[in-house]
C-alpha cells in the first residue's frame, strides 16, 4: 500500500495546480460534491483543488502546494470508486450543508459524509469528508 501511495505522490507531481483563479468552487453544495467525486474518480488533483476549501476560499490558495498534493493523493485514493450515489443535502452548523454519499468500490461500500461550505465569494466547497469511515470500511486498498 506504501508503494501505490508513493506512485500515486509521484505522477501527482507532474500535475500544475494554478494558483489565484476566480473560477473555484461551484455554484451549489451538490455541483460541489459532485465536481469533488469526479475530480477524485479521475485522479485529477488539478480538478480536486478546485472545489476543495473552506469558508475563505479554495485550499489551493491557502496550502503550500507540497501538503495540498499530499492531502489530495490521500483522499484519491480512497474515494476511488465504481458508483456514487448523492443523499439530499441536511443542514448543519454555520450554514454548511452535510451530504451523505454512497459509495461502492469493487465490493466495497460504504457512506461517508460530505460537509460543504459556502465561501464569503458565495461559491460553495467540500470542507471535510469522512475518510476514517473508508479506511475502516477497506477503501483505498490494492488497486
Amino acid at each position: 500500500m506504501k508503494r501505490a501511495a508513493f506512485l500515486l505522490l509521484l505522477l501527482s507531481a507532474c500535475k500544475t495546480v494554478p494558483l489565484g483563479s476566480s473560477n473555484t468552487g461551484a455554484d451549489n453544495a451538490r455541483a460541489a460534491v459532485e465536481r469533488f467525486l469526479a475530480a477524485a474518480r479521475a485522479q485529477d488533483l488539478q480538478a480536486m483543488s478546485v472545489v476543495w476549501g473552506n469558508e475563505k476560499g479554495a485550499q489551493r490558495d491557502q496550502l503550500a502546494r507540497p501538503e495540498l498534493e499530499q492531502r489530495e493523493v490521500i483522499m484519491i485514493r480512497l474515494l476511488r470508486h465504481d458508483q456514487a450515489r448523492i443523499a439530499e443535502p441536511q443542514r448543519g452548523a454555520n450554514g454548511r450543508l452535510a451530504m451523505t454519499v454512497d459509495l461502492k468500490q469493487g465490493t466495497l461500500t460504504a457512506s461517508p459524509v460530505f460537509t460543504t461550505v459556502r465561501a464569503s465569494s458565495g461559491r460553495w466547497y467540500v470542507e471535510n469528508v469522512d475518510l476514517t469511515l473508508l479506511q475502516n470500511k477497506g477503501f483505498g486498498g490494492k488497486s
